[in-house]
């Protein structure tokens, strides 16, 4: 996790840039999940988010009718989710976010609390396996029997495995961050570098001033590699898709998936 938490807590105000340019996805993220919840007979229900960032699902999902708690290792994108939901004049415990560890979630609630739990935008396998173990494990005695834990944008290991060098990138109105990545095939861990660059000038734009450079370590899943760690810690998996938004069936020349568990 020592990567994750230099990018995460030290770099908390460069990575808000980041999540602030999603919200517009993250509101989509919330009416796909939200539609999927309330056909589920959850329309409404209390949701974890786990972690939550800056409340980019969290808070969309509120303001659809949830009764939405969220967790995240960085007191500042916390202290920015909690901002945006008094911005947002949501009613009294309607969204409140927590500063923790998603792999210790019973310091902070009891079991049984939550009719589902999310964990949104890939935040599995960022350290060792054992701490993906411990998250399934505390996010199962935190919900409820029958309850849910949907996963989405999950890096695929079948993708990656045919494609193992990637270039990506991700904008927004004041940040460009460029992502390199190869693939350790007999260790299924995904490593690069994200290079972020400050958005310079008119609009945001035109001049691009170095901010930051990453190292990142990820270990990535697939489907049938994910499926018997969460049976191990208590779930049921349900569904796999190619992400909530779509429905369609998971598939192995995709980047990412989504997938659903139930609380055995």
């Amino acid at each position: 996790m020592d990567w994750a938490k230099n990018v995460f807590v030290r770099n908390a105000k460069l990575y808000q840039l980041v999540l602030e340019g999603m919200w517009e996805r993250g509101e989509e993220d919330a009416v796909a999940i939200s539609s999927y919840l309330g056909e589920e007979g959850l329309g409404g229900c209390r949701v974890l988010d786990a972690p939550c960032g800056i409340g980019r699902v969290g808070i969309p999902l509120a303001r659809l009718g949830f009764e939405v708690s969220g967790i995240d290792l960085s007191p500042h994108l916390v202290g920015a989710a909690n901002k945006k939901a008094a911005g947002f004049k949501l009613a009294a415990g309607r969204a409140t976010f927590f500063v923790g560890d998603m792999r210790d979630l019973g310091s902070k609630f009891a079991p049984g609390s939550f009719d589902a739990v999310l964990n949104v935008f890939t935040s599995i396998g960022y350290g060792p396996e054992e701490d993906d173990l411990r998250f399934f494990r505390e996010a199962r005695a935190v919900t409820r029997r029958g309850g849910l834990l949907l996963i989405s944008g999950l890096r695929n290991r079948d993708y990656i495995a045919r494609n193992p060098s990637q270039n990506v990138y991700e904008e927004s109105g004041k940040l460009l961050v460029l992502d390199t990545y190869s693939f350790d095939s007999a260790r299924s861990r995904e490593k690069g570098v994200w290079r972020f660059y400050l958005k310079r000038g008119e609009e945001g734009g035109g001049v691009l001033k170095f901010a930051g450079e990453f190292p990142v370590d990820i270990r990535v899943y697939s489907p049938h590699e994910l499926v018997p760690r969460l049976e191990a810690t208590g779930w049921s998996v349900k569904e796999t898709y190619e992400s909530f938004t779509t429905r369609s069936p998971y598939r192995t020349d995709r980047p990412v998936y989504a997938l659903v568990a139930k609380a055995a």
